[in-house]
């Protein structure tokens, strides 16, 4: 049995754990994005690093805090020449009602017939409830004035946590955190630390 290795605070599964084992060829697609542009994953690879975040519904609060927590830190992320995409359970009529900081630089991408979660292997889990949720309940409360409140922001999957993968140019997976319960991402610094090594 594959053992779940920690490293550098990121969560590196292999085996049953994850679908994708560390080092494998990411699973290409092609989407369009919350403004209509279309995203091919496989048009990054030879150019740039990819973070692909697979996030809830919009109006999860915890989802926001990650979300301006790696705005916040946009310019280092870009001087590890990379490119953010984060996956999200609304449709894409709702993330259009949502009012992104006008230097918002991600793409935002709405999949709410979880197909993209399928194809990476991030599954929902009911039983994802711990006490972590209340640390970051009471956390959260920092982020109040920076939260959008987005209209039927708050329908989707409930019982789905998040999950990071870290592509690198070469087109393979370079590290990857499956959260833990439904407020579990990894932390913004941690994810640097991980992009820089690939650079």
């Amino acid at each position: 049995m594959k053992k779940a290795i920690l490293a550098a605070g990121i969560l590196l599964l292999a085996g049953s754990a994850l679908a994708l084992n560390l080092g494998a060829l990411a699973p290409d697609f092609k989407v369009m994005d919350w403004k209509g542009k279309e995203i091919q994953l496989s048009q990054n690879f030879g150019k740039q690093n990819v973070l692909l975040v697979f996030s809830r519904y919009i109006g999860c609060s915890w989802c926001q805090m990650f979300m301006i927590d790696l705005h916040n830190r946009r310019k280092e992320i870009a001087q590890t020449n990379t490119q953010v995409i984060i996956i999200n359970l609304s449709e894409k009529a709702v993330l259009e009602k949502y009012q992104a900081p006008s230097d918002f630089s991600f793409d935002l991408v709405p999949d709410p017939a979880r197909k993209l979660y399928a194809l990476y292997g991030v599954k929902m889990d009911e039983k994802k409830m711990t006490g972590n949720i209340f640390w970051q309940s009471l956390r959260f409360l920092k982020y109040l004035g920076k939260y959008e409140y987005v209209d039927q922001g708050l329908e989707g999957e409930h019982y789905q946590p998040p999950a990071c993968f870290i592509i690198g140019k070469d087109g393979r997976i370079k590290a990857a955190h499956l959260g833990k319960d439904l407020a579990d991402n990894p932390k913004v610094e941690t994810i640097l630390e991980e992009l820089k090594k690939l650079n």
